[in-house]
């Protein structure tokens, strides 16, 4: 397979058309199937059999949320992490192989706290990520790549992710942390980039648009978004983040992770610790 690496250079991401099997995709979809299916019966006496359908695999989940049943979507969610099937996505051979290829190393590690099954709901905002750049949130080291693959075709309406290409290459932004959202409850994300629209309009929107077999990968320092999902469908995604080990920012950080780590980025005053 030819590896558009100096494309990924200029322009901060590469689209890889049918990346992975049919079968693995089927699998997984299947699995999160029985899982949500099985936690949904145990919280709903009125329960009603349904069969598996790949095109509609998350019926229970998406029932769940419209009833506003936490802890059957929590539970899933929670649960889509530890399936086997996501974990032969992260260990793909192929993958890593590409990986080392586009960050320029061969002592790459994937961020624990990087990696997990995304669920967007349709119409919500608070869960909708802001602009943002995965390094500031992940950390590890600056030169990494974003893996990001839908189950599902994705369509303008669920909202894809939004990339700014060839951003990357203006390092990291003038990153803030902003904890009223949070407290508020408007959003989860305290950082936000603060940059102004005419600075952001220099930079070409790509939105990520990709069948459920194709893989993405952008840059950490690629600035993204997520868009708005308008549909009545979930926008399903399965993300993990793979770091350069022998980067000097990652040595001097000693390899510490982002948030879910308990650690802040500050451009400032190097590192804060919740």
């Amino acid at each position: 397979m030819k590896i558009k690496t100096e494309f990924f250079q200029d322009n901060g991401f590469l689209i890889i058309k049918n990346f992975y099997s049919k079968k693995l995709i089927y699998k997984i979809k299947k699995n999160i199937f029985e899982i949500s299916k099985e936690i949904y019966k145990k919280y709903n006496s009125n329960f009603l059999k349904k069969n598996f359908n790949p095109n509609n695999f998350d019926y229970f989940v998406l029932k769940a949320r419209k009833e506003r049943n936490n802890e059957v979507t929590s539970a899933v969610y929670d649960a889509c992490k530890k399936l086997s099937g996501f974990y032969e996505i992260i260990s793909d051979k192929k993958l890593n192989k590409i990986a080392e290829k586009l960050i320029g190393s061969r002592r790459l590690g994937i961020l624990p706290g990087g990696f997990g099954i995304r669920i967007d709901y349709p119409k919500d905002r608070y869960w909708k990520a802001r602009l943002h750049q995965d390094y500031t949130s992940q950390l590890g080291s600056p030169n990494g790549i974003v893996c990001y693959t839908p189950l599902g075709n994705l369509t303008q309406r669920k909202g894809p992710v939004i990339l700014y290409t060839k951003s990357h290459k203006r390092g990291v932004f003038n990153t803030k942390v902003d904890l009223s959202g949070l407290k508020k409850k408007k959003t989860y994300d305290p950082y936000y980039i603060k940059i102004s629209k005419k600075n952001l309009k220099k930079y070409k929107i790509k939105y990520l648009n990709l069948k459920e077999t194709d893989l993405g990968i952008f840059h950490f320092l690629l600035l993204h978004e997520s868009g708005f999902n308008s549909s009545n469908k979930i926008r399903w995604s399965m993300v993990h983040r793979i770091f350069d080990f022998s980067h000097k920012q990652a040595i001097n950080q000693n390899y510490i992770g982002g948030l879910m780590e308990g650690n802040i980025f500050d451009k400032n005053k190097n590192i804060k610790y919740l």
